[in-house]
């Protein structure tokens, strides 16, 4: 029988014509589309060029600066890199590809015109070896010399695979670090290798048949400024020597003469051909070989590469400045800045503790407890960062340690620093400063100037609560009309006053939900606070509060008293998360004071895989998303959780199933407006497009992409159904009335694989998408052609 909507909808389309529809398909995705690196790449680390661009590994991946049009492209995981932590880089100009190395040994091969990307793991995969790292990456004829932690490797790049492996270099030390490698003639005329070392430069003759034989190898080390060696190049007929004391020129009967203008690592060469440019951390110099030196450029502090480029010009890569360059120098004068800070979009620095959407759809950040010194950050909904950093913004200077960040409903953002106050964004755009000069807040016990601002947000009547720990007033409220009242510690039922407060949630309710630290261990939590404030914000006499700091068992109470963090999800439920898994109270009006308010510790819908979700393990971070759908992130990659009997797994990324930088998930959130979730990892913050979205306010019609759709047997479509309200029961129907498809769903994005009640692809044809709300909302109408 054909229900009332689907005869109402029947009439619809009869009215309109069997017509396909085909809409735009802008919100459909790929697989491979649906992740979005967010790195930082202005610590540059390593450089090479090609005819046309400067190549640049980074902290964050790679990117190619086209000298003649300007042009920025950057390769991340997200474009199939292993990983964005990169260490060295070389290009291959006879066969248009860039290789490069990272830390753990792995090596990608970057095909420039295609994008492609190969991944080899043969030297990490060697377990000869406890570490594996990549130095420093040359092309020399057939061959990529890579200097590694171990030795030196020669890669066949035709053949893909390892050729030779040098790890015993005459008299040093078996497996000693090779940091730099260079084909240059030796004393006896020869072409050899020579290796800048841990322990002083090594070299042999390319034709000696064996040079995994040890005696193949000369060591030098007497005369160099410390045996430690960094970088070397052949210029003008002798070979320089870049230490960890400064930079070494060697001499035709082997001593080695120091050049006087550093005595700091020297960590990259690049010749010319009149001068050698030679860098430390703080400055590029220009060497001659009749001994003299100039200072080229300074201003920088963390200098890690210098290169020619194909514009002839000097280019050098720094740790805080990305991409610089300068005029090749022509005399003995300073160097003059053609170009400066030159890297992609993104935030100023890389890993972040905390994340949040904005009301207006802005992503905003803060850095990780060890990030000393670090701002916050936001990313707009054009994909613009704003870096909120002293270097920025002098309302900032000298100031960091901003750990949290909030957004209110009335346009601010708040900052909240360990040690140097709240910083406000209004909605002007403007940066104001509170601390103990303008506000009610005070300096840590035992301090005078030490403003920490544990945790900060807003109830609905636009009041802002702000946590300042250890302050003998560790609690305040900023009142609409900006008015400030300190408050003192409250008084809660299983808690003596305490002012080591820290993060706060506010709840539906208005309630507060406030970590308590360890006084004498800020980095320690030891349970929650539960406070209602009652009618009065600015009196704490109508006060009610309690205070959970008992581990529970078998279900009930807390997993662990060390808590991370707490949200609420679409039903009211407040989720924490702990070291030892997830928990959930069932929020009230009243609970701040009802004596059963317990938490509960969620249950799998299948008990063969556990009895709680995710027992034992530590949460960093929960996020809700429009379909109620828990996103956790922890130490072993990120879970999508849902609720039906129980609850389910639905996925587990990590960073051998999925783009993720790494398993270490610190901080995640839902962009509700496009299904974004964003993760910040140990090692930068990447995004994957989901698909559940904020449900529309009221029924409309449907969105249905892509149409048409083609389906063919390997491949199960996603076929994305937007326009739902919040619950939504949805039938797909046959034009002759049969439903083929029925399911309910949460949200404003649902999707649908093709497949009828019977899993089975349905057949070509036009289908009509019903979705009628589970509160009275009505019905929405869709349709969508299948191409079989």
């Amino acid at each position: 029988m054909i229900n009332t909507v689907c005869k109402a909808l029947l009439r619809f389309v009869v009215g309109v014509g069997l017509v396909f529809w085909a809409a735009g398909v802008s919100g459909a995705w790929a697989q491979g589309d649906q992740w979005t690196a967010h790195t930082s790449t202005r610590e540059v680390v390593a450089l090479s060029t090609s005819d046309e661009a400067v190549w640049a590994a980074s902290s964050g991946g790679v990117f190619s600066f086209n000298v003649a049009s300007g042009e920025i492209q950057r390769y991340t995981v997200a474009e199939g890199l292993h990983d964005v932590q990169t260490r060295a880089i070389a290009y291959d100009a006879r066969r248009n590809l860039v290789w490069i190395g990272y830390f753990n040994g792995v090596i990608d091969r970057l095909d420039v015109e295609t994008g492609d990307v190969r991944t080899f793991f043969d030297i990490q995969r060697n377990d000869r070896f406890t570490s594996p790292e990549i130095n420093r990456l040359r092309l020399q004829g057939d061959s990529l010399l890579v200097a590694t932690s171990f030795g030196l490797v020669i890669f066949d790049p035709e053949r893909q695979e390892v050729r030779d492996t040098y790890s015993q270099l005459g008299a040093l030390t078996p497996a000693t670090a090779v940091r730099d490698v260079t084909v240059a003639p030796l004393p006896d005329g020869r072409r050899g290798f020579w290796l800048a070392t841990d322990e002083g430069v090594a070299y042999a003759a390319l034709s000696v048949p064996n040079l995994q034989d040890p005696s193949a190898w000369t060591v030098e080390q007497a005369g160099l400024p410390t045996e430690e060696s960094f970088s070397i190049t052949p210029f003008q007929g002798l070979i320089y020597v870049g230490t960890a004391e400064g930079l070494a020129q060697r001499q035709a009967d082997g001593s080695y003469n120091q050049f006087p203008f550093t005595d700091r690592p020297v960590l990259d060469l690049a010749p010319l051909t009149d001068r050698l440019l030679a860098i430390d951390d703080f400055k590029l110099y220009a060497a001659f070989a009749s001994g003299g030196s100039l200072v080229e450029v300074e201003g920088f502090a963390g200098l890690g590469a210098v290169v020619e480029g194909p514009d002839d010009n000097v280019w050098v890569g720094d740790a805080n400045a990305g991409l610089n360059q300068f005029a090749r120098p022509v005399s003995n004068e300073r160097l003059p800045l053609l170009q400066g800070e030159i890297f992609p979009a993104g935030p100023f620095d890389g890993v972040f503790g905390d994340l949040t959407i904005a009301p207006d759809g802005n992503l905003w950040t803060a850095a990780v407890q060890s990030a000393a010194g670090a701002g916050f950050y936001r990313l707009d909904t054009e994909g613009v960062w704003t870096n909120y950093t002293g270097r920025f913004f002098s309302e900032l200077a000298g100031l960091g340690n901003f750990l949290q960040v909030y957004a209110d409903d009335q346009g601010s953002v708040w900052a909240a620093s360990n040690g140097n106050g709240l910083a406000q964004v209004t909605p002007e755009g403007n940066v104001v400063l509170y601390n103990q000069g303008n506000s009610t807040l005070q300096p840590a016990s035992g301090t005078t100037t030490f403003v920490i601002v544990g945790g900060v947000a807003s109830d609905d009547d636009g009041n802002l609560w702000v946590t300042n720990t250890t302050a003998s007033q560790p609690l305040h409220v900023r009142t609409p009309d900006g008015q400030w009242t300190g408050l003192p510690a409250p008084r809660c039922s299983g808690l003596a006053p305490t002012t080591a407060l820290g993060p706060i949630f506010i709840d539906s309710f208005g309630q507060k939900w406030i970590l308590v630290f360890e006084l004498g261990n800020l980095r320690l939590t030891r349970g929650l606070m539960l406070l209602d404030t009652g009618a009065s914000a600015t009196d704490p006499g109508d006060d009610e509060c309690q205070f959970f700091g008992e581990r529970g068992s078998l279900g009930r109470g807390l997993p662990s008293t060390r808590i991370t963090s707490v949200t609420e999800d679409r039903t009211g439920r407040i989720w924490i998360g702990t070291d030892n898994g997830p928990a959930f109270f069932i929020s009230s009006t009243v609970a701040a004071r009802d004596a059963t308010t317990e938490a509960n510790w969620p249950l799998w819908a299948d008990r063969n895989i556990g009895t709680f979700v995710l027992s034992g393990l530590l949460i960093n971070d929960i996020a809700v998303d429009p379909s109620n759908r828990l996103w956790i992130a922890t130490d072993e990659g990120a879970y999508l959780i849902q609720e039906t009997d129980g609850f389910e797994r639905l996925e587990l990324f990590t960073d051998q199933n999925s783009p993720l930088f790494s398993n270490s998930v610190i901080t995640t959130t839902v962009d509700g407006q496009t299904g974004e979730v964003y993760f910040g990892t140990d090692r930068g913050l990447i995004s994957f497009r989901g698909d559940a979205i904020n449900p529309a306010p009221e029924k409309r019609d449907l969105f249905v992409y892509p149409n048409p759709v083609r389906i063919t047997e390997d491949a199960a479509p996603e076929i994305f159904i937007e326009g739902l309200v919040e619950e939504t029961e949805i039938k797909v129907v046959a034009l002759h009335g049969e439903v083929v498809a029925q399911f309910s769903v949460r949200g404003g994005r649902a999707s649908w694989d093709g497949r009828d009640q019977s899993q089975e692809f349905v057949p070509s044809g036009v289908y009509l998408v019903v979705a009628v709300g589970e509160n009275g909302e009505g019905a929405a109408f869709g349709k969508v052609a299948v191409i079989r």
